[in-house]
């Protein structure tokens, strides 16, 4: 088996089990019957993309094939506090401090066919969302919505201070609203609309609260 022939036979065995990436799905289909090339740069590329060990797709081992087949969906935490309360100050370089795995199943049922790449966790930092997203709660966000797509709870940039709010859509404005009711509804006129960068939309919420029993 050459090696153009090894890296067909692991990446099929990569995706045996998983959901094919539609933007690629053609690009992906045409590398595993040999319709394109499968260089070196091509091979990198999509170890990084896809959470492959580096090398992966060179490897001869048997063995390792048998463990990716069924390998484990990986989200990063970030080493950022999104704030649900009056808003800090937002660094544009945020460091992975660690990562946390899911099994296949268990991230199909929370996150759907959502590739792991597009998901990012991290610590919210205030009160605002009390009710809904607690101090300290753990918010896993879709970093691919990077925009409004309609009602929701977003992590967003408004004038360089990042915020975990409710975003509403109103005929002249968006509404931003706080769950929490001590906190004042704000707006974000359409001639502002330039200091708002989304971040991503919030899917779930873990909390981090511990509980006495003893």
């Amino acid at each position: 088996m050459d090696m153009k022939e090894n890296r067909r036979e692991r990446l099929k065995a990569w995706f045996s089990e998983k959901t094919i990436p539609a933007k690629e799905k053609s690009y992906l289909s045409q590398l595993m019957t040999g319709k394109a090339s499968f260089g070196e740069k091509a091979a990198r590329r999509l170890e990084q993309s896809y959470g492959m060990p580096s090398g992966f797709l060179d490897g001869t081992n048997d063995e390792q094939i048998a463990e990716q087949e069924s390998p484990n969906f990986k989200i990063e935490v970030l080493d950022v506090q999104a704030s649900a309360g009056p808003g800090v100050i937002n660094s544009e370089v945020v460091q992975t401090i660690r990562s946390i795995e899911y099994t296949d199943d268990h991230a199909v049922q929370m996150f759907g066919g959502k590739q792991a790449s597009q998901i990012k966790m991290i610590t919210v930092d205030g009160d605002s969302m009390a009710g809904t997203i607690e101090l300290g709660d753990a918010i896993f966000v879709d970093v691919s919505k990077d925009y409004f797509s309609g009602d929701g709870i977003y992590v967003f940039l408004y004038k360089n201070h990042l915020h975990v709010k409710r975003l509403q859509m109103l005929p002249d404005h968006l509404l931003v609203h706080s769950d929490n009711p001590e906190y004042i509804d704000w707006v974000i006129s359409e001639e502002n609309e330039h200091k708002l960068k989304v971040i991503g939309r919030v899917l779930l919420s873990q909390s981090q609260a511990f509980k006495r029993h003893g």
